[in-house]
């Protein structure tokens, strides 16, 4: 029994050793979270556009076409929670910013929290890789082996010596392109819009809230807010709910009433065709440039400068 017991000890002992260096190995590898928190922390004073959101930006807003002033801070599946997180945990970096542009989705007022979601595992790289205070280093969030499909992947890029950044050096997001396009891309239009027609409505006073504190926070700092809901392919927003289209528009509505605020709705834009997209509800790297053209034009027609 000594022996069995010992021999456990012995090969659970070597199983924590080899978790705990790969642990080690797999937070000391590089992300786009890592590269846009030292990129920040380098060059946080250059920036006077941050564009913040979720994957609509992280993919549809280039900053090369803003200027290089601008950096793209957007992170797939961002809720409006790490964009304020984000915002306030930066902002004492980016003594010269001017303006955030982020976007507002269908979804935006019903999507979930991270951690409460099924992407709960996402809030690890914020935790790790951009130092977000929003959880304890004791806990899961403190864990790289938590987010596994990412450790998995960062593990076998290092062994086939592949990149794990998968952003641009001003933040934006690589992949999304014309010629990595799914042919049968037209065909989940109504599928993806029932997929993101979401049963929470008592996410809207919540989301209503962290909105107007981080306008708040950019009106104290002096800081324009622009609002955009990015286009997407007419299938799909024909299957759109249109009492959670209504709630976007009421939440915008809202936000509105600040004076630094201004918002562009692209959403049904005729000028974005097929060309223009990568899926049903996200541009291209073409859409992208084109889209962005279109914000910077806005803004100089309007006598707001694109920094």
């Amino acid at each position: 029994m000594n022996k069995f017991l010992r021999n456990t000890f012995v090969f659970s002992s070597i199983i924590i050793v080899i978790l705990a260096i790969l642990e080690l190995v797999a937070r000391s590898l590089p992300t786009s979270y890592s590269y846009k928190n030292d990129w920040i922390r380098d060059n946080g004073d250059k920036v006077k556009n941050l564009i913040l959101g979720s994957s609509h930006t992280y993919y549809g807003v280039r900053p090369d076409v803003l200027g290089d002033s601008t950096f793209n801070l957007a992170n797939v599946s961002q809720t409006p929670e790490y964009d304020l997180a984000l915002l306030e945990h930066y902002l004492p970096l980016m003594p010269n910013i001017k303006r955030v542009i982020m976007p507002v989705s269908y979804f935006t007022f019903r999507d979930p929290k991270i951690e409460k979601g099924d992407e709960w595992m996402l809030a690890v790289r914020y935790k790790i890789h951009m130092g977000l205070p929003l959880h304890s280093d004791f806990s899961i969030y403190n864990l790289e082996i938590a987010d596994f499909d990412a450790y998995k992947g960062k593990l076998k890029n290092l062994i086939f010596k592949e990149p794990s950044n998968k952003c641009d050096s001003l933040g934006f997001g690589l992949g999304f392109t014309l010629a990595a396009r799914d042919d049968r891309w037209k065909e989940i239009s109504v599928a993806r819009a029932e997929k993101h027609t979401l049963s929470n409505p008592g996410r809207f006073d919540e989301v209503r809230e962290v909105h107007e504190r981080l306008v708040n926070l950019a009106k104290k700092h002096d800081i324009d807010v622009v609002l955009i809901t990015t286009p997407s392919w007419h299938a799909y927003t024909s299957a759109l709910d249109c009492v959670q289209l209504a709630e976007m528009y009421e939440g915008i509505e809202d936000l509105l009433k600040n004076e630094r605020v201004v918002y562009y709705d692209f959403l049904k834009d005729e000028r974005f065709e097929d060309s223009d997209f990568y899926d049903p509800d996200h541009l291209n790297d073409i859409g992208a440039r084109k889209l962005t053209r279109i914000i910077a034009d806005t803004l100089s027609s309007l006598g707001r400068k694109t920094y």
